[in-house]
């Protein structure tokens, strides 16, 4: 029987490692992101988990993955009306990750997918993307790369990288350079440097997928293609496979149980799937109906008279679905690190099953890997200073169509201090980000035309 449990018991299913000490020396984490002309995001917008006062509120929100040299959040969310850029702001890590793992695989001519220009300006609209982003990788070495783009090639690349305080160059690539003009600072050493590559094809990409490669760009690489993970996207039903490892179906039970579903335990059944049947549909539609359909699952709950009953995955609520479809990347990010990105990270579930996911991601003693998370959300019983330390707060505001980025930790210290009500003062509209409503013009909107026409009769 599933016995009701506090949320803390949890811990079980995630603890992973017990030298704490030297947890630093494997932690992969994003410094910040600077994102300019994507989507909604006109004007250039940084989103940064670095942290300038760590001994401060809540110190254990924040880890260490060079050691004591740096300060970087565990967890950082997103609040703003609807149709403000939160997930636009999420979905540019997306870009980036599709920048440096595939498009390396593009033939030459076609179109970069992830090319989505501010469009509401016709001084944007055909302009490059731009991001900059600074990470750490497991093995300690701190990078920053960015990379510049339009619809139909890379413009601008560049990866540089810390041996020291001071910042190096690796590789960098203007407009006008093809793969033979490529420049490389010093400490691009031995190995094949001079990579064919399209105008399409980021240097990165196609550099860090070739075994000819040093460590020094192959560990940049693979952190972009195995250390960040987004839930609900296609990677979803892939990670599934995790499923087949000894005891991974009992953990996720464990954790659904945990959290009051009901559910004591899950199998998994492989189904048989013939790819005659498909072979009219394209490629990859095919690929994606054969790895959703190949395994099914059933959830069992306790009968009254003790036995367990067995209930397809459809019959389970939508967030318990959701929490199960996420188990495999949460028990993953926890056991290897990583950064985990979740879009609305409260929809369908109770506001404690989100504060526990945050509580497991700030706590020390859980998150000994470091693993990193960002999120959205509209649930105001996270924006505590219990929870959430001021600079992992930020805000979405969209004014004309454009979207602006900002942290709870830009106002004030002396107004908005660690012991502010932050959700009252959010509520109140103190620091923005809140939907504008206009009751009258809905209510007339809505009123039967009747009653707009003949307004006395509401009398």
């Amino acid at each position: 029987m599933c016995e009701h449990v506090p949320l803390n018991r949890a811990k079980v299913v995630f603890a992973t490692e017990n030298d704490e000490n030297q947890s630093y020396k494997r932690l992969k984490m994003i410094v910040d992101i600077t994102i300019e002309n994507f989507r909604s995001l006109k004007a250039e917008q940084l989103f940064s988990f670095h942290v300038e006062n760590p001994k401060s509120h809540l110190a254990s929100n924040v880890a260490y993955p060079m050691g004591d040299k740096i300060g970087v959040l565990r967890s950082a969310g997103i609040y703003g009306a609807n149709a403000s850029g939160k997930s636009n702001v999420l979905l540019a890590f997306e870009a980036l990750r599709y920048l440096v793992g595939q498009s390396g695989n593009l033939n030459e001519g076609e179109a970069i997918p992830c090319y989505e220009p501010y469009l509401l300006s016709e001084m944007t609209r055909n302009a490059p993307i731009r991001f900059e982003i600074e990470f750490i990788v497991p093995e300690g070495t701190r990078y920053s790369y960015t990379v510049m783009y339009n619809k139909s090639q890379i413009l601008e690349e560049t990866l540089d990288f810390y041996p020291s305080r001071q910042k190096a160059n690796i590789f960098k690539r203007s407009f006008s350079d093809t793969w033979e003009t490529i420049s490389f600072g010093g400490h691009y050493k031995g190995s094949v440097r001079r990579i064919p590559f399209f105008a399409n094809n980021g240097y990165l990409s196609k550099a860090g997928n070739s075994a000819a490669s040093p460590d020094l760009i192959r560990n940049a690489y693979n952190y972009f293609r195995q250390h960040i993970r987004h839930v609900g996207s296609a990677e979803e039903i892939h990670i599934k496979d995790f499923f087949e490892e000894d005891g991974a179906l009992a953990s996720a039970a464990e954790l659904l149980c945990s959290v009051d579903t009901g559910i004591s335990e899950v199998r998994s059944k492989l189904n048989k799937v013939n790819p005659e049947t498909l072979k009219s549909f394209p490629d990859d539609l095919r690929d994606f109906i054969m790895e959703k359909t190949k395994r099914t699952f059933t959830f069992g709950h306790q009968t009254e008279s003790g036995r367990i009953e067995f209930f397809k995955e459809s019959m389970e609520s939508e967030g318990t679905q959701r929490l199960f479809h996420a188990t495999p990347m949460l028990l993953t990010i926890f056991k290897t690190g990583g950064v985990l990105i979740w879009d609305e990270i409260d929809r369908s579930f109770h506001p404690n099953i989100a504060e526990l996911l945050i509580r497991l991601f700030n706590d020390e003693m859980v998150n000994v890997g470091g693993a990193q998370l960002i999120f959205s959300t509209h649930n105001l019983q996270l924006m505590s200073p219990e929870q959430l330390r001021r600079d992992q707060i930020w805000f979405t505001t969209k004014e004309d169509g454009q979207t602006s980025l900002y942290s709870l930790d830009s106002f004030d210290k002396n107004q908005v201090k660690s012991t502010t009500p932050y959700r009252d003062w959010y509520y109140d509209g103190r620091f923005g980000a809140l939907p504008h409503v206009n009751y009258d013009r809905i209510a007339s909107l809505l009123r039967p035309a009747m009653a707009r026409n003949r307004p006395e009769q509401l009398n």
